[in-house]
């Protein structure tokens, strides 16, 4: 009996598939990767839980909440609620449900009222809720899958774009410094980094692919991530300029995707918070975190100024410092790289720098979670790679850096604020 080609086409599309597969599991960007993933998450996993068995901290004001009165904080609600003690691993995940991770749960829980959490986006909440079904109540364990699921991607499309652009030892290099970095273990935290920076990453290798299609739907998912995700049409834009430049203006239309993609997320995160009459964002910026949008020399002046009359807070230094760093990293991007990576870099910066505090004494704090932000400068990362080219010295400053890690994954444990 002779088979013909169309008939036969689910054993084609297997044997296709096995051989991706296989070419996959052969590939050295995988293999470093999920290396790099396993060591990171292995490691956080164990030292947080030896250092959740000292709990003396005091929880913060985060977790409270009069049920009778409805006072309080929001997030307070369901803090409880998301980690039953009946649930899978309650205790295995226990010291992750800190900070911003109670917001994301309590969007995932209740989805949004007229309060200060119409400042998240929705993405990685409806992901956690999706997750959640298959995890018996335990919305913190859905939290820690869906971060570390896309931290995997996200260090596999980290070595993938930067062995595209400087080969495969750099690319090891750039990975584990930033998986080693002092707040590398927000990474596998119920925090939204990983999933910006799978979308960023995504999303820059599909406009050099010129996948344009591609390359805008991941750019509308990471600004449905964080707000920030809206200045990624500048760097797709310069990619997009640059090829138009070799094929001509007509070929603009194809890459308009890669332009809008950005913007229309956040037009669309905008839009459903005003039609859904759930309040003004900048409100609940200044009422909920006494944040506000100024100029971004207007921080630093800030932070100059609290720093000679001794207000400042211990976490605020670590902030100044880490900016510090990731600017002189970046004066290297500028100059090294193409220059889609300095827009990004850059423009990132600035976002970072807007924001700024206006309350009193430790409320008052400049840079405020920088320390963390920066995870999302994946450029910087790569040029630090370039220039710790002596095994000696970089694998110091790995050393330092985990070191560092460990020290502020202990603070986090304990409710002490790190970013």
């Amino acid at each position: 009996m002779i088979v013909s080609q169309g008939q036969d086409w689910p054993r084609l599309w297997l044997r296709a598939a096995r051989e991706q597969i296989a070419q996959l599991a052969r590939s050295r960007a995988l293999r470093v990767s999920l290396g790099v993933f396993l060591t990171l998450r292995l490691l956080t996993l164990v030292a947080a839980l030896l250092m959740a068995r000292d709990m003396s901290a005091a929880r913060p004001d985060l977790l409270r909440f009069n049920l009778l009165t409805l006072e309080g904080n929001p997030s307070g609600i369901t803090y409880y609620a998301s980690l039953p003690a009946h649930a899978p691993f309650a205790q295995v995940v226990e010291p992750w449900r800190r900070y911003d991770t109670a917001w994301y749960i309590l969007i995932a829980m209740q989805g949004y009222f007229p309060d200060t959490r119409i400042v998240f986006p929705p993405l990685y909440p409806a992901l956690t809720r999706f997750v959640e079904l298959f995890c018996g109540g335990n919305f913190v364990l859905a939290a820690l899958i869906v971060s570390n699921v896309f931290c995997a991607a996200a260090f596999y499309l980290f070595y993938r774009l930067t062995a595209w652009e400087w080969g495969d030892r750099v690319a090891t290099r750039a990975l584990i410094l930033l998986a080693a970095f002092p707040t590398g273990f927000y990474l596998v935290a119920g925090y939204t980094e990983p999933l910006f920076l799978t979308f960023t990453l995504g999303a820059f290798l599909a406009a050099l692919d010129r996948r344009w299609w591609l390359a805008g739907g991941l750019a509308f998912l990471a600004s449905l991530t964080r707000l920030q995700g809206v200045v990624l049409c500048l760097p797709l834009g310069w990619i997009a300029y640059v090829q138009c430049r070799e094929v001509g203006r007509r070929a603009l239309i194809d890459r308009l995707p890669a332009l809008i993609g950005a913007p229309l997320g956040t037009l669309a995160f905008v839009a459903f918070i005003t039609y859904g009459q759930l309040g003004s964002m900048e409100q609940a910026y200044a009422e909920g975190w006494k944040l506000a949008s100024h100029l971004p020399w207007d921080s630093v002046i800030t932070y100059m100024q609290r720093l000679f009359t001794g207000i400042t807070a211990a976490h605020e230094h670590n902030n100044a410092f880490t900016l510090l760093l990731m600017a002189a990293l970046g004066v290297v991007v500028l100059l090294r790289f193409q220059r889609a990576y300095a827009l990004y870099v850059w423009s990132t910066l600035a976002v970072i720098l807007v924001r700024y505090h206006f309350g009193e004494g430790l409320e008052g704090a400049q840079f405020e979670s920088a320390i963390r932000y920066v995870l999302l400068l994946f450029p910087c990362f790569a040029a630090g790679a370039l220039i710790l080219q002596r095994p000696r010295a970089f694998w110091l400053t790995v050393a330092v850096m985990a070191l560092m890690q460990v020290y502020l994954l202990n603070d986090f444990v304990h409710w002490v604020w790190v970013a």
